[in-house]
Formats: structure tokens, C-alpha cells, sequence
């Protein structure tokens, strides 16, 4: 019978899994915060035709125009 751990995360062999420092991290320029938007219907209904015509889901376009517009406001 397998042994297993008893906080029940992680696996049961002792020693798997990826060694501690083994990876290299996020890059120094990694998008890892994020931000949460409302809209009314209206504005996400725009915002939806723009991707859909851009042929890109709706987070990119979303991602890029406000990329865009803090690089034009600096």
C-alpha cells in the first residue's frame, strides 16, 4: 500500500516533485498583478465588437488598451 502524507498536499514519494530552486522565476518584466475593471453593458458590449473584429478575446484587447493608453500618458 502507497504511503501518503498527512496534511494531504503534495505527493507521497519523499523527494518528488521539481528540487527548490530549480526554476528560474518570472522574468523581471512579468505581468503578475492584477486589477479588477466594471463596466456597464454598453461598454462591454463596444468593447466585445472591437475583439471580435480584432479577432482577439476580449482580456487582450482589454490588456492593450490600457497598455496603450499609460504609455501615452507618461
Amino acid at each position: 500500500m502507497a504511503r501518503t502524507k498527512k496534511s494531504g498536499w503534495g505527493g507521497s514519494r519523499r523527494g518528488a516533485g521539481r528540487p527548490k530552486g530549480s526554476g528560474s522565476g518570472p522574468s523581471s518584466n512579468a505581468r503578475v498583478n492584477r486589477i479588477a475593471v466594471m463596466l456597464t453593458n454598453v461598454e462591454l458590449a463596444k468593447l466585445e465588437r472591437i475583439a471580435k473584429r480584432k479577432k482577439m478575446p476580449v482580456s487582450t484587447l482589454a490588456d492593450r488598451l490600457l497598455a496603450d493608453g499609460l504609455r501615452k500618458t507618461r
